[in-house]
């Protein structure tokens, strides 16, 4: 089982027309997660300068919505002006949150100021309450529950959850995907992001673009031999990982690399089924008259919608979507062996699997390719993962093998009968 790009659409974002804008409101956080890519430095952003950053990316990045993200944004104490602020704008404010800080009042107060929806960050890596901590992906899915059911009783708002991806809890991805799909009336999408980590005290070095040497050490994201051993999925792992436990779900868009021609840094898949029976996944033809005609329509492109009912007039797209089609005909299936369900609304429920930055042979970083989670730092554009090497050291850093390794004193070396090479990680 393996993805081809040509069977792939390649989403049509770029960094001056992209949907996604990420505002940096705090790096002020409530909980911990393993491989976090902001550090505590500044605190809370100033409203102005918020609003300033706002209107940048309302200028130059053509944005559907803004992700508000951190930190944890629920600590700012001016969120619900940040979101009508947003609103005014004329872009849609989707709030990032690992849900500590939500309560349903706060959540009501958003939402009558503009709020799209709420996409929460969970997995077992995180430290939070002692009651939480130590728990399986399955275990969280409590927690999970009690996020979504909090956004649809309050009704009207987009909802999708996160988690990270590591070696000892992909195994997990599919009662994950199982307890979204049974919920796929009020989870309108779930996202899976591979961890990566900046290697450290492995024989790499790190310098600016004007040669310095620094330590790289100082990023929270970067890690020695026992947390990179959690390191190393690919995007495609992950959905051969949930398609072969799912064959209803399929990719159907994609975004590339910066550097490997072959890698998938944001992979996009939509299902579509109702509550009890899962369908199909819609095609990249689909995919690809969704993104061109929501542009024709409104001048920006599609990413996240409060309504994910599936329209009767869909079927009408069965005519050039063979994927579509194939969903429809599963869907008259189960309506023949269950009738009751010829009432029921079918819902849209996207999986989206993110492959953060990897360090090639040569030191250059394979970042995402038209990066939607570009943030505003000091008047540019710059990938919002990587931020914190611009406020420690003023620049994006670039690793190399260390040229210069202090060997121990000779004198304490014991003499060997012949010589032995060992390679360098």
């Amino acid at each position: 089982m393996q993805l081809s790009k040509r069977s792939l659409y390649r989403m049509p974002w770029s960094m001056n027309d992209n949907p996604i804008g990420w505002l940096e409101t705090t790096d002020k956080c409530n909980i911990h997660c393993l491989g976090c890519y902001r550090l505590q430095i500044a605190g809370h952003k100033p409203l102005e300068q918020i609003k300033e950053e706002l209107r940048f990316f309302k200028e130059w990045r053509n944005c559907y919505n803004i992700s508000i993200a951190g930190g944890e944004p629920l600590m700012h104490p001016d969120i619900v002006e940040i979101i009508r602020y947003i609103d005014e704008l004329g872009m849609k404010p989707l709030l990032l949150t690992n849900g500590r800080a939500l309560t349903r009042e706060v959540l009501v107060e958003m939402k009558r100021v503009g709020l799209l929806g709420v996409a929460f960050h969970v997995d077992k890596m995180q430290q939070r309450q002692p009651e939480w901590n130590h728990k399986t992906e399955v275990e969280l899915n409590e927690l999970r529950q009690y996020y979504v059911d909090m956004v649809h009783d309050v009704g009207g708002l987009y909802c999708n959850t996160g988690m990270t991806v590591y070696q000892s809890n992909v195994h997990e991805i599919p009662e994950v995907v199982r307890w979204g799909n049974r919920n796929i009336d009020r989870v309108h999408g779930m996202v899976f992001i591979t961890f990566r980590a900046a290697p450290v005290d492995l024989g790499i070095e790190y310098v600016t673009p004007d040669g310095a040497h620094v330590d790289a050490g100082e990023l929270s994201y970067s890690a020695g031999q026992g947390v990179m051993e959690d390191t190393g999925l690919t995007s495609e792992d992950v959905w051969r990982t949930i398609r072969t436990e799912f064959p209803h779900y399929d990719a159907s868009a994609y975004l590339g690399g910066t550097a490997n021609h072959a890698s998938i840094k944001w992979l996009l898949g939509v299902q579509a089924g109702v509550k009890g029976a899962m369908y199909g996944s819609i095609g990249a033809r689909t995919m690809e008259l969704s993104q061109v005609y929501y542009h024709w329509a409104h001048g920006t492109y599609l990413t996240y919608a409060r309504n994910n009912k599936l329209g009767f007039g869909s079927v009408l797209l069965g005519l050039v979507d063979p994927e579509v089609r194939a969903a429809f005909k599963a869907r008259l299936g189960d309506v023949l062996r269950h009738p009751g369900r010829l009432f029921q609304p079918i819902y849209l429920q996207s999986i989206g699997i993110i492959q953060a930055p990897d360090i090639m042979p040569d030191g250059r970083a394979d970042m995402c390719d038209s990066c939607p989670d570009m943030t505003v730092y000091e008047g540019n554009l710059i990938n919002s993962c990587r931020m914190d090497e611009w406020r420690l050291f003023g620049s994006f850093l670039t690793p190399q093998m260390a040229t210069d390794i202090s060997l121990p004193d000779e004198s304490n070396i014991p003499e060997i009968e012949e010589e032995t090479l060992i390679p360098v990680p």
